[in-house]
C-alpha cells in the first residue's frame, strides 16, 4: 500500500514535515550554529522547495497513484529526490544567501536517508491505515444491502406463512372434513365385507390425512416471525478513536525509530562517532522495551498501564544517565545533546511508536469483529432464504400440486357414490371406486408428509 494513494499523500506529508523540520534545524544546530534566526531560515528553504517538489511529483510522475500502484523504484526515487533538493536548497541557502560555511556533502547525504526513510514510513503508516478503512468500508457496504435483503426476506416470510395458513384452513381442511362426512355417509348401505373393508381403510386414511394436516397447520402457526435485525453499532461507528494512552509497547516500530532516526541525526551533528552513540543506546532501550513488553502482555488491562508507563520512565532514566554519564566517557562527540532533551526526545519517540502500533491493532481488531458479524449475518440470510424456499414449496404443493386434485378426486367418486344410491343396488361392484380412492388419500398424505413444514420452525 505504501506506492498507492498514500506513496505521497497530504495526510503523509502532515505527518513528515513537522518531524523532517525539527530533525533539519537539530542539523542546523550543529553546522550553521550562533544565530537561531538563520538556523530557521536555512531550514525552511530546504523544507519548503522540497515540499513544493513533492506536490510538483503527486501532480506528475505520481498522479495515477489513486488508481493503481506505482513502481516502488519510482517511490524511492521521489522520496530520495525530495532529500536531495531539501539539502541542497539548504545548504545553497547557507552558503549563497547567509555565506556560511559550506557543508554540502554532509547536509545532502542526511536529508537523503531522513526523507527516504521518513517518506516511506509516513506512506506506509497511512497505507496501512488507507487498507483498513477501506476494508470497513466494503463490510459497511455488504451490511446495508444484507440488511435490505434481510427486510425483504422477513416481509416475504411473514405473506407467504399466512397464505400457506389460510390454505390448510379455509381449503384443504374443510375438503377432508368433507371427505370424512361422505366416507361416514356410505355406511347406511348394506355393503359386502370386502366393500366394507376398502370403505374403512378410505375412512382411517381421511382420519390420518385430516390428522396430517392439523400437524401442518400447528407448525406453520408456531413458526415465530422473523425478527427485523438491529444494525449492529460496529457498523455505524465511524472510525476507529485514538486513544492517547496506548495500551501496549511497539519493540520492532520503536527500535527501528530510536536506531535509523538516531543514526541520521546524530550523523549530521557528529558523523560516525555519535550514530555509533545512537546505536549503543538504541540498545539499552530496546532492553528495557522487550522486559516490559512481555509484562503488559501477561498483565491485565488495568495493570499494563500501570507497566507501560513504568517502561516510558525506565526508558527515560536510562538515556539521561546514559547521555550524561556514558556518551561523555564513550564518545568525544562534538555537538552532543542535552542529556534532558535527549531522554525526552527518545522517550516521545517510544511513545509515538506504540501510539500508532496501538491505534492500528485497535483497528484490525474492529476490522476483524465487523467481518465476524458480517459472515454470520449472511449465514442467517441464507437460513432466512432456505426457509422461505420451504414456504414456497408449501404453498405451491397446497395451491397449485397434486395435493388438491387427489382431494377433490376422491370427494368427487364419493359424491357421485352419494348421491347414486343405484350403483351399491346394482350388480357392479363399488369396491374398484373406493380402492381407487384409497390409493388417492395414501398419495396426499404422503405429499403433505413431504412437506418438511417442521424444518421451517429450526
Amino acid at each position: 500500500m505504501s506506492t498507492g494513494r498514500s506513496a505521497v499523500s497530504m495526510p503523509s506529508m502532515l505527518l513528515y514535515l513537522p518531524i523532517s523540520f525539527i530533525f533539519a534545524l537539530e542539523r542546523e544546530f550543529a553546522l550553521a550554529s550562533g544565530n537561531f534566526s538563520n538556523q530557521l531560515k536555512i531550514v525552511l528553504a530546504g523544507e519548503l522547495i522540497s515540499f513544493l517538489f513533492l506536490h510538483i511529483s503527486s501532480l506528475t510522475v505520481l498522479r495515477n497513484r489513486k488508481i493503481k500502484q506505482q513502481s516502488l523504484f519510482l517511490c524511492i526515487f521521489v522520496w530520495a529526490t525530495t532529500g536531495v533538493i531539501r539539502g541542497f536548497f539548504a545548504e545553497f541557502y547557507a552558503t549563497s544567501i547567509l555565506e556560511l560555511d559550506s557543508h554540502a556533502s554532509l547536509r545532502i547525504a542526511v536529508s537523503v536517508m531522513f526523507s527516504t526513510i521518513g517518506l516511506a514510513f509516513a506512506a506506509y503508516s497511512f497505507g496501512s491505515i488507507y487498507e483498513l478503512e477501506t476494508k470497513k468500508e466494503a463490510l459497511r457496504s455488504l451490511n446495508g444491502f444484507i440488511s435490505s435483503e434481510n427486510i425483504g426476506l422477513n416481509s416475504e416470510q411473514i405473506a407467504m406463512k399466512e397464505e400457506a395458513i389460510i390454505t390448510l384452513q379455509q381449503t384443504l381442511i374443510p375438503k377432508v372434513i368433507q371427505l370424512q362426512r361422505l366416507t361416514a355417509g356410505l355406511k347406511k348401505y348394506e355393503l359386502s365385507q370386502p366393500l366394507a373393508l376398502a370403505l374403512f381403510s378410505l375412512e382411517e386414511q381421511a382420519h390420518r390425512l385430516v390428522y396430517q394436516m392439523r400437524v401442518n397447520l400447528d407448525n406453520l402457526e408456531s413458526i415465530p416471525n422473523p425478527r427485523s435485525g438491529v444494525v449492529s453499532r460496529i457498523f455505524s461507528s465511524s472510525r476507529t478513536t485514538l486513544n492517547l494512552w496506548p495500551n501496549l509497547l511497539s519493540v520492532k516500530l520503536s527500535f527501528f525509530f530510536l536506531s535509523i532516526g538516531g543514526v541520521v541525526v546524530q550523523f549530521g551533528r557528529n558523523t560516525f562517532a555519535g550514530a555509533m552513540c545512537s546505536l549503543i543506546g538504541s540498545v539499552g532501550s530496546l532492553v528495557i522495551l522487550v522486559f516490559f513488553d512481555r509484562n503488559v502482555k501477561r498483565a491485565v488491562k488495568s495493570r499494563g498501564s500501570i507497566l507501560v508507563a513504568a517502561a516510558y520512565i525506565s526508558i527515560f532514566i536510562l538515556q539521561y544517565f546514559y547521555s550524561s554519564r556514558l556518551v561523555p566517557y564513550l564518545f568525544d562527540l562534538a555537538q552532543p545533546f542535552d542529556p534532558w532533551y535527549s531522554a525526552v526526545k527518545i522517550t516521545f519517540a517510544v511513545y509515538l511508536a506504540s501510539l500508532f502500533i496501538s491505534f492500528l491493532k485497535e483497528d484490525a481488531i474492529l476490522l476483524q469483529t465487523m467481518s465476524n458479524e458480517s459472515t454470520n449475518s449472511r449465514v442467517i440470510l441464507d437460513l432466512k432464504s432456505s426457509k422461505n424456499e420451504l414456504l414456497d414449496v408449501v404453498n405451491t404443493t397446497t395451491n397449485q400440486g397434486e395435493l388438491q386434485g387427489h382431494i377433490s378426486g376422491v370427494i368427487m367418486a364419493l359424491n357421485l357414490l352419494t348421491k347414486d344410491e343405484d350403483t351399491f343396488l346394482s350388480s357392479r361392484d363399488p369396491s374398484g371406486i373406493i380402492n381407487n380412492a384409497n390409493t388417492l388419500l395414501s398419495n396426499a398424505i404422503a405429499e403433505i408428509q413431504n412437506l418438511s413444514v417442521k424444518d421451517l420452525l429450526n
